[in-house]
């Protein structure tokens, strides 16, 4: 990053990037950085352009940190461990589902790291298209169903809220743990079998 002109730097963007996670993803005002921080509000845009333009380095260090599968795996395990990776995302990292769903911009690190994935699944015989949406919808599928756990959960300590009466959402699996997750990849992961065959 260029150094904006002015007194020498008394952070660096790691320990800002610290402050936001440490504040969580989702929720963090720059005040609240430069509380935390102990410097003038003011003095974070000798670093940062915006709130978002932070959001973005915060979620580059988080992809770039994370621990991706190998694309030596099976197509359908691959995916599944992609999956897995965002789920450890989203329970690591406070906010992370709500911020990555909500972010105007996309990482740098996420597409880098997630490029090769593509790439693979065109290998196992995926056209680009096909392969770059399996990307995503496992990355959709992830977080929605992160933020609708965390909902759910909220709605069974509450006495006040009715029994659904949406057929199938009386399912005890709909309210627990990742709610229907499973059912809804296995069910993608069948259909992506039926385009490779």
């Amino acid at each position: 990053m260029r150094t904006k002109p002015g007194r020498p730097r008394q952070l660096t963007v790691d320990q800002i990037i610290d402050a936001v996670l440490a504040e969580g993803l989702a929720t963090f005002s720059m005040p609240q950085i430069a509380r935390r921080l102990n410097v003038a509000h003011s003095g974070l845009y000798r670093y940062v352009d915006s709130r978002e333009h932070l959001l973005v380095l915060a979620m580059d260090r988080i992809a770039r940190e994370a621990p991706w599968p190998s694309t030596d795996l099976d197509w359908r395990d691959e995916i599944t461990a992609i999956g897995e990776t965002l789920w450890g995302l989203c329970q690591r990292y406070t906010g992370y589902d709500v911020a990555a769903v909500t972010a105007r911009n996309i990482s740098p690190g996420f597409v880098e790291k997630l490029t090769p994935h593509v790439e693979s699944l065109c290998e196992h015989g995926l056209d680009l298209i096909d392969a770059t949406a399996a990307i995503d919808f496992i990355r959709t599928l992830v977080l929605n169903s992160s933020i609708d756990a965390a909902r759910m959960q909220s709605l069974t300590t509450d006495q006040d809220v009715p029994e659904h009466s949406i057929p199938g959402f009386t399912d005890p699996e709909k309210w627990s743990g990742r709610g229907w997750y499973q059912r809804h990849l296995d069910t993608h992961l069948d259909g992506l079998a039926q385009r490779l065959r």
